[in-house]
């Protein structure tokens, strides 16, 4: 049994033996108005691990000049996670990667790193008014797992281009999307050469199985001077399925949270039931299956959203009923699922 990707189905799912891919699941919905920053950048220092102010590095060249005559030692470091922010890297002297902030603690940490603007390269709807209350600009390019294509890296090309301060970027958790983008981000700006880039991915903990990243990455060309930058956006308009997705993950995270605490609530998210959390993965699959566009998909697509649904179904019985024994038995069959269905149709 194949379970489509739980944990946030990204853009570029397509068939292996179709001869193209999907159209562009990305379209621009809400232009961006906000002034571009003239302030001076945030670096993180070498030997406090704490922000100080610095000019934003002076890039060399011409745009037709190769990212790989980059030479500067690689600048990213692990750093200290404050409130409401996971997985945090400061990639280059301006940028930094991780989790998406989680309420408003994770967007008062921003402003403490001195962020001017948030990258959002998740299929789930920005955070736009918490943003907004703190003077942070907002930017939505999702991409997918199995790379980072062309236009989505001719729109980070132009983040970086408008922006002089301090960018934070991140996809759901901060280990796959968030750090490729933020790896070709600062390819572009020169601020990193490929080798130091692919060592983000690595430190990161992307997983060697979303090879379109590494690919992406490994073969990234800067974009020509005559290559038209597009305009940046706030909310970006996204698939239905990837929409989806992005949704299903966060119930899915919700639930292995309850399984690591054997199947009862968590000390520390007092309002995740299991029973109930089960149910909200399983409504969430049968909703994708009844509502989700899958025009570019071929019949077995949906069979096997409608073998999650029922699996998962399998796990909210379980738990309402209270046979711990059962509900893992059925939760293994649905992470089992993912991890086929991932190599299938999502990494590559």
């Amino acid at each position: 049994m194949v379970v489509l990707a739980l944990a946030g189905l990204a853009a570029g799912c397509h068939d292996p033996s179709a001869d193209s891919k999907p159209p562009s699941l990305v379209a621009p919905e809400t232009p961006l108005s906000t002034p571009v920053p003239t302030t001076s950048s945030k670096a993180i220092s070498s030997t406090t691990g704490q922000p100080q102010t610095q000019s934003q590095p002076q890039r060399q060249g011409g745009p037709e000049e190769s990212a790989r005559s980059t030479t500067d030692p690689i600048p990213h470091r692990v750093l200290p996670e404050p409130a409401g922010l996971h997985n945090l890297f400061a990639v280059s002297s301006r940028v930094y990667s991780g989790s998406e902030p989680q309420g408003a603690e994770g967007f008062d940490s921003l402003v403490q790193l001195g962020v001017k603007t948030i990258v959002s390269v998740d299929g789930a709807r920005p955070q736009v008014e918490l943003a907004r209350e703190r003077g942070i600009r907002y930017v939505h390019i999702p991409i997918g797992y199995d790379g980072v294509p062309a236009s989505a890296q001719r729109a980070l090309a132009r983040v970086m281009r408008d922006n002089a301060g301090a960018v934070y970027m991140h996809c759901h958790h901060g280990k796959h999307r968030g750090p490729a983008a933020a790896a070709i981000a600062c390819l572009t700006a020169r601020e990193l050469d490929v080798m130091a880039a692919e060592s983000l991915l690595r430190d990161a903990g992307t997983s060697p199985d979303y090879a379109g990243l590494y690919r992406d990455v490994r073969q990234f060309e800067l974009p020509g001077p005559t290559d038209e930058l597009p305009e940046l956006v706030e909310v970006a308009t996204v698939d239905s399925l990837m929409s989806a997705m992005a949704g299903l993950g966060r119930h899915f995270d919700d639930l292995k949270l309850c399984r690591q605490a054997e199947w009862q609530t968590p000390g520390e998210h007092p309002d995740l039931v299991p029973a109930g959390v089960a149910r909200l993965v399983q409504e969430a699959l049968h909703e994708t299956t009844r509502t989700a566009d899958l025009s570019d998909y071929p019949p077995e697509f949906r069979t096997l959203l409608e073998e999650s649904d029922a699996t998962a179904d399998r796990v909210a019985q379980a738990l309402a009923g209270n046979d711990r024994a059962e509900a893992e038995k059925a939760f293994r069959d649905l992470e089992t699922s993912c991890r086929q269905c991932h190599v299938r149709w999502r990494n590559r």
